[in-house]
């Protein structure tokens, strides 16, 4: 499985616009909802779990039903860096698998 200084390393790579502080929280976020491994496609919900654990670095409480209210654009960011992993070969192991 990847670790959280891998994510971070794809991230940065990728271009995402922020420091390697605060991308190390959404990779722990990430990781601690599910092992992130080689790309798999997820479906809606899995996909909307791995966007809730990203959301939660900065809004904590938010829940699925908090998600499904916001913006489009304002997730737009935490849909590019899942966006970013799958395009390097990697994403959450959807569960069951």
């Amino acid at each position: 499985m990847v670790g959280v200084d891998d994510l971070v390393r794809v991230w940065t790579l990728t271009g995402t616009p922020m420091g390697a502080e605060r991308l190390g929280r959404y990779a722990r976020a990430l990781v601690a909802e599910r092992p992130i491994g080689p790309y798999r496609a997820l479906d809606d919900d899995q996909e909307d779990l791995a966007i809730l654990s990203l959301v939660r670095v900065d809004r904590p409480h938010a829940t699925i039903e908090d998600l499904h209210q916001m913006p489009p654009l304002a997730l737009s960011g935490y849909h590019q860096m899942i966006h970013d992993l799958a395009r390097e070969g990697l994403g959450p192991v959807p569960a069951g698998r």
